[in-house]
């Protein structure tokens, strides 16, 4: 964990990656702004509000290519983005696990729905 959001003032460090991450690993989490971070995270909700029924990471990433490819969305985000938006709506209540799902290649994962929505 990074220190204080006082000290990423002054040293340009993102509190957004582990102290023990790459280089690399801060410069990208120091390249994305509020409004796209906001964006990603908006975009996991209204695909999870469309699809009416708890979806998977990987179902998730798919709906959000295909809707930026139809130019339905602002744009389409990485798999890490995607993920990282799950666990911050998770974290802050807007979105709930909800049973399993399969990854494309037959794993088990984590299916995800609207809180407060019935599944």
């Amino acid at each position: 964990m990074t220190g204080p959001a006082i000290l990423s003032q002054i040293t340009g460090d993102s509190s957004r990656a582990r102290r023990s991450d790459p280089e690399t690993s801060h410069a990208a989490a120091d390249s994305i702004d509020a409004d796209a971070l906001e964006a990603s995270e908006v975009e996991v909700l209204a695909i999870l509000a469309a699809a009416g029924r708890p979806l998977t990471a990987a179902a998730i990433e798919r709906e959000n290519l295909e809707r930026a490819w139809q130019g339905r969305t602002e744009r389409a985000w990485s798999p890490s983005r995607i993920r990282t938006a799950l666990r911050q709506r998770a974290r802050d209540g807007d979105i709930v696990q909800d049973g399993e799902g399969r990854t494309p290649s037959g794993r088990r994962a984590a299916a995800w729905r609207l809180a407060g929505s019935a599944s």
